[in-house]
């Protein structure tokens, strides 16, 4: 799937988080990075194209004022007409929003008060509006705090939310791996590639565990009867 990664960030080159998505977005051909600022608003002709041509289309930014960035309002503002609807149609729209908190600070009842769906709410309207079909947010919450085994976690699952359907299943998850360490040979001096195959080596022994544990419970289940 062909995915277009629209970012809206105030001081894109001074996030950590944000550099570390581009370096990541890096790994797939099928994901275009466009970073919003006063050139590329002006290219309108250009960012229409770049709608047209991908299927999947991701909002990306920090949660500021518990918003999207105005730069972005702006971007759509200059960049969609009012009949873009006709072809926008069927399209995925996703949201990649980080905070600053944890994520259960957003909810009712929760230190922020308003859930993220409710502040996210405006661009859903605008996918209703346009036609196009809303898939679950990502959430990145506390970038700097988070441990390198925490981003190359991350890593996986930003990749995984660019490029497969969601909700992602079990054989969707294994098949991306194959196809991903296949790729492997020819980015293999890639350090963020190598990030992603220690983490999948990981989770491989994990799962090699969790089935001979599973096992071990079967047989002391067939043994109660």
């Amino acid at each position: 799937m062909k995915t277009l990664v629209v970012v809206a960030h105030p001081k894109i080159k001074e996030s950590s988080t944000q550099q570390f998505l581009k370096e990541t977005a890096k790994i797939s051909e099928s994901v275009t990075w466009l970073e919003l600022n006063d050139v590329t608003l002006s290219e309108i002709t250009r960012n229409r194209t770049l709608l047209h041509e991908n299927q999947r289309i991701i909002f990306q930014f920090p949660l500021l004022w518990y918003s999207a960035p105005g730069i972005l309002f702006e971007w759509l503002r200059i960049t969609i007409q009012q009949d873009d609807e006709t072809w926008l149609k069927g399209k995925e729209l996703g949201i990649v929003v980080n905070i600053g908190q944890s994520e259960k600070s957003y909810r009712l009842g929760g230190s922020e008060k308003y859930s993220l769906s409710s502040l996210l709410s405006p661009l859903g309207a605008l996918a209703n509006r346009l036609g196009l079909t809303l898939i679950p947010y990502f959430v990145i919450e506390k970038f700097a705090y988070q441990t390198e085994t925490a981003k190359k976690k991350l890593l996986i699952a930003y990749l995984q939310y660019l490029q497969l359907n969601q909700p992602i299943n079990f054989k969707e998850r294994q098949a991306w791996a194959i196809k991903f360490l296949k790729e492997l040979t020819v980015n293999e001096n890639n350090s963020m590639i190598r990030l992603v195959l220690d983490n999948f080596v990981e989770q491989a022994d994990r799962l090699s565990e969790l089935k001979t544990e599973i096992d071990l419970i079967k047989k002391v289940d067939d043994n109660d009867y």
